[in-house]
Order: structure tokens, then C-alpha cells, then sequence
């Protein structure tokens, strides 16, 4: 059952992409017989799935990208199932049988619905796409230039689709690659390669811009050694390889979609051209601060806009933070409504993530003191909820406090 559902992103060219409009669970371990979201989506959003440790949103996003790499291969669910049995039948002793009736049983625990039933006509090398699966846990760790490699390592690279974690080591390769290659354009005075290039390298320096926080900072090529400087504001020189964890999580995923756009264009000979596809990404907050977790998304849909991105999160920053998605509870089998957009993270704590209220453990205690003292009328128990809590509570609450305890002495005069 694979049904893609087609975006018209643009009338005049007739350009379509199948987007996924349904997950269908069948068996992912505690997630059984339900469907994310309950209908199916009519037109391109993004998807959000939520739930509590061990609901399934990892093993999920596996199988999705195991059914999506295997129409990139040209052949849909059934296909690759028909003949996985036909291959594990006519091979009962060989030793590749095991990791065969693995990949079939991962094959039957979901089932996707895209948007239109024809969809081998969109997974097409003279028409790429982009399928990647973000893991958990996302660091760069870009490996040292030595020389210039030849682009076509690239494009094989793409063809076969290389892991999003071997393509990202890459990346200051490909960027040695660039700058190389520019300079032997200018010398041949190829004046629309040369201005491409610097498109690149202008987007790539905005987008680190972006991320860093930093609307001054430079990106600067050293080609003494096949480095580049990132030179921030204040002066600063730091290498990619230097970045903190959550700078480096976030990059991890820019900088693999960046290299993979730009083989496209390539390919299509068109710098203009937004590839389509699908992105899947568990825990975008991995090592992020609240206020990146919450531009994390925004930024990548707008660099990306024709990306389905497909996420697996724990943050109210994240599922608050994307228009144009549903966000669907893996716990409660529960597509959340759209006020999850205009609601404040204390809230969400609340109503979707099922505390009992926005306020730590802690605060929570001393606020039962202090309701117990009040119902009692007691000014003693409060003030020595005041001296012993003082350092734990905010200002608004010391405040709160006071009143009450001149409440309850007016109270008591009268």
C-alpha cells in the first residue's frame, strides 16, 4: 500500500512531487494498528511525532527511510517484499538469510501513503531527490584535505546514497573542492561558474551567520593547508571542527543537505532549481540551546522549502516552532490540534507532555507548603516558608507570599 500524493509547487512547469500523506503502523514493537495522522493529509506538511521514551518515534523513522531508500532502487514495498521471499526460498542455508528476513519483517511494520499511486516516475536518476535520515546523537567531525578529489566522487556518493554521516565528513572536502575549482574558472574566465560559486559560499557564510548568532562573521578560505577560517565578530578564529556540540548537530544537517542540493543543480544545470524530497530527523534538539531548538526547524524548511521533514522530538521547542505541521502523540495515538502554535512551553508541559503543572519538582513542593499554611491561616508557616525557601522562589512568588501574609493578619485584626 505505498500512494504518494502529489504538490503542485509550481503550475507553469507542471512540477509535482509526492510528498507522504499517511504513516500506517502496523507493529513497531508498543505501537500497533494505528495510523499518523488519522486521515490523510490532502496536501505537502511536515510531520511531527512526540511520545514517551520507547513509544516507537526511532523505529518509525527507520522504517520509513528503509521503504523510501528502497523505491529509490525503483522498486515499491511489495516489490522488494516479493522478492526478499522469493530470495530467502530459493537460499535456505545461505549465510545472508538471517539479515534477509530481518529486512522483510522491518518491511511489514509500517506502511506508507503518499499521493499518488504512480509513484516510480518520481524516483528517477536523471531526477533526484533528497532521502536522509538525521540519527540521534549528531556530531561533524570533518575529516582534513589533503588534495582536491575529483566531483564525480560526489555524484557517485549521491547516486548510491552515501549515510547522511559519511557524506557530512565530506563537507570541507567539498568545499576545498569549490574554492579549487573557482579559481580554475577564473582563469578560463567562466564568469557564470564563478558567480554560482560565490552564490554558495555568500549562503553558506548567511546561514553560519544564523546559526552562530553572529551577523558579522566571515568565512575564509586558507589555502596554505585546505582550511577555512570561520572569524567571528569579535575577532575570534574557529574551525568547524571546533564547534560546540549543538552548533555541530545543527550544521550536521545543513551541511549534508547543502552538498547534496548543490550536486543536484549540478546535475540539472539549473542554480535556481529547490529539490524535492523527504528528510528525517530524531531528536533535532540534540545538544541544542531553547532558542536555537525552537529556529532550528524554521531555518531548515525555508532553506529547503520543497523538504517534507519528518521529526521525532522530546522539546516543546521544537513542535511549537514549525507552521504548516501536524504534530501527532506516538502515547496517546493523538494528532494535536493547531493551538499548539500560539501556546506558551509551560502549557505544552502541561497539555501535551502530561505533567501535572508548569512549575520544577521543587517549586511544586513549596508550593503545597505554602497552600497548606494559607488554608490554615497560619503567618508563622508562611514566614518559614519565606526563610527556608527564599533562594529557590521567583520575585512574583516572594510577592505572592507577602500578600498572603498580610492578608491573613488584616484577616485575623478584623
Amino acid at each position: 500500500m505505498v500512494n504518494f500524493s502529489l504538490e503542485v509547487v509550481s503550475e507553469e512547469n507542471n512540477i509535482f512531487f509526492p510528498y507522504i500523506s499517511q504513516i500506517v503502523v502496523e507493529n513497531c514493537y508498543a505501537s500497533k494498528n494505528f495510523n499518523i495522522p488519522k486521515d490523510p493529509l490532502s496536501k505537502f506538511k511536515h510531520i511531527i511525532l512526540t511520545g514517551k521514551n520507547g513509544s516507537g518515534k526511532t523505529t518509525i523513522l527507520n522504517r520509513i527511510n528503509l521503504i523510501l531508500n528502497h523505491l529509490q532502487d525503483g522498486k515499491t514495498k511489495e516489490q522488494k517484499i516479493a522478492n526478499l521471499k522469493g530470495t530467502i526460498a530459493v537460499n535456505k542455508n545461505h549465510p545472508g538469510r538471517e539479515s534477509w528476513e530481518k529486512t522483510l519483517n522491518e518491511l511489514k511494520d509500517i506502511d506508507l501513503l503518499f499521493l499518488d499511486s504512480n509513484i516510480e516516475r518520481y524516483f528517477k536518476e536523471d531526477d533526484p531527490c533528497i532521502i536522509s535520515l538525521f540519527k540521534a546523537h549528531r556530531r561533524v567531525e570533518l575529516l582534513d584535505v589533503n588534495t582536491v578529489t575529483k566531483e564525480d566522487d560526489f555524484i557517485s556518493n549521491l547516486k548510491v546514497r552515501k549515510n547522511t554521516d559519511d557524506f557530512t565528513k565530506l563537507f570541507k572536502q567539498y568545499l576545498v573542492n569549490k574554492k579549487v575549482y573557482e579559481a580554475f574558472d577564473f582563469m578560463n574566465s567562466k564568469t557564470s561558474a564563478i558567480s554560482q560559486s560565490k552564490i554558495f559560499f555568500d549562503n553558506l557564510r548567511n546561514i553560519l551567520r544564523d546559526v552562530l548568532e553572529d551577523k558579522d562573521i566571515e568565512l575564509v578560505f586558507i589555502q596554505e593547508n585546505f582550511e577555512f577560517n570561520i572569524i567571528l565578530s569579535d575577532g575570534r578564529k574557529i574551525l568547524f571542527n571546533n564547534l560546540s556540540e549543538g552548533f555541530s548537530a545543527f550544521l550536521s544537517v545543513v551541511m549534508d543537505l547543502l552538498i547534496r542540493t548543490d550536486l543536484i543543480r549540478k546535475q540539472k544545470n539549473d542554480f535556481d532549481y529547490q529539490p524535492y524530497g523527504v528528510v528525517l530527523i530524531d531528536e533535532p534538539e540534540t545538544h541544542l540551546h531553547l532558542s536555537m531548538q525552537y529556529n532550528m526547524l524554521p531555518l531548515v524548511s525555508s532553506l529547503f522549502p520543497n523538504i517534507q521533514f519528518i521529526v521525532a522530538t522530546h522539546s516543546p521547542a521544537i513542535i511549537s516552532s514549525l507552521e504548516n505541521a501536524i504534530v501527532f502523540d506516538l502515547t496517546s495515538k493523538v494528532e494535536v490540534a493547531d493551538w499548539i502554535l500560539g501556546s506558551s512551553f509551560s502549557e505544552l508541559m502541561v497539555r501535551h507532555f502530561g505533567l501535572n503543572n508548569e512549575y520544577s519538582p521543587i517549586a511544586d513542593k513549596i508550593l503545597q507548603e505554602i497552600n497548606l499554611a494559607a488554608k490554615n491561616k497560619d503567618t508563622e508557616a508562611l514566614r518559614s516558608v519565606l526563610d527556608k525557601n527564599g533562594s529557590f522562589l521567583t520575585p512574583a512568588l516572594k510577592l505572592d507570599i507577602e500578600f498572603l501574609l498580610i492578608k491573613i493578619k488584616n484577616d485575623y485584626n478584623d
